[in-house]
């Protein structure tokens, strides 16, 4: 059986201006639907202060949760926590105009507001560079062994790579 999909929608047009308040929990479903998207399962809470205003929406987002990710250094799973905020300006107005990271367009007829596309790219520029267990021992211990093993720390009197002084030899027999 398909799980239905997680959409994040604000219904905007029978809001009154002023402040109002979303909260929204996605999971693994949300980043389902995103085809390459390299988080396959999370926990993710989004709280959402929505301002609306006569020609434009200022919403502030709260990010806080955990992601699954796959260790860096020893390919076993590992809970990333992440945690941010992002704001978004959305404007009224033609298709044609330039949109940036933090302003979207939407069209005057318009009277939901779509933040699929908002909140995957929030939640991925959230994941740090490098995921890795915070402590190595929390790491597969076979793994690491296997990497200090073959790690080079190897460097002879004269400051060069052993495996590189065999590439020497083999230039000077050339000659």
């Amino acid at each position: 059986m398909k799980q239905e999909k997680q959409h994040l929608v604000i219904p905007f047009s029978g809001l009154k201006n002023g402040a109002h308040q979303f909260s929204f929990d996605i999971d693994a479903k949300f980043f389902e639907q995103f085809e390459k998207s390299i988080i396959q399962e999370a926990k993710v809470h989004i709280d959402i202060d929505f301002l609306k205003k006569e020609n434009m929406l200022l919403l502030d987002f709260s990010i806080n949760g955990v992601v699954l990710g796959e260790c860096d250094r020893c390919t076993e799973n590992v809970d990333i926590p992440i945690s941010g905020e992002e704001h978004l300006i959305v404007r009224f107005g033609e298709e044609s105009f330039e949109e940036t990271d933090e302003i979207k367009v939407i069209a005057y007829g318009e009277h939901e507001l779509e933040l699929d596309k908002e909140v995957y790219d929030y939640v991925h520029l959230l994941l740090p560079n490098k995921m890795i267990h915070f402590d190595e021992k929390n790491c597969n211990q076979e793994v690491i062994n296997k990497l200090k093993k073959l790690s080079i720390n190897h460097i002879d009197k004269e400051g060069t790579d052993p495996r590189w002084s065999v590439l020497l030899n083999l230039k000077d027999k050339n000659k």
